[in-house]
């Protein structure tokens, strides 16, 4: 599990983890424009502004990378404590 609590450190997390996997950028970016039809250089700038915490990913964009990182999303509550 990883856990992010501070959702503006998704996308740095997320490029995190696909350096931990061995997986470069363009082939996250390769995976992702295939099945969604997208275009490989606009998904690999995106992925590169999430990586660099300039942008975070949408709802919409973010599901994909999962799935091309082979995770899903959980949401689970924090503490209340």
């Amino acid at each position: 599990m990883i856990r992010v609590s501070d959702p503006v450190r998704l996308g740095p997390a997320l490029g995190e983890i696909r350096e931990l996997l061995g997986i470069s950028r363009r082939a996250l970016a390769r995976q992702i424009a295939e099945a969604t039809g997208g275009d490989m250089r606009g998904i690999e700038n995106q992925l590169l502004a999430w990586d660099r915490g300039l942008k975070s990913p949408t709802a919409r964009s973010l599901g994909p990378a999962l799935v091309a990182l082979g995770y899903d999303l959980a949401l689970v509550p924090r503490d209340e404590s």
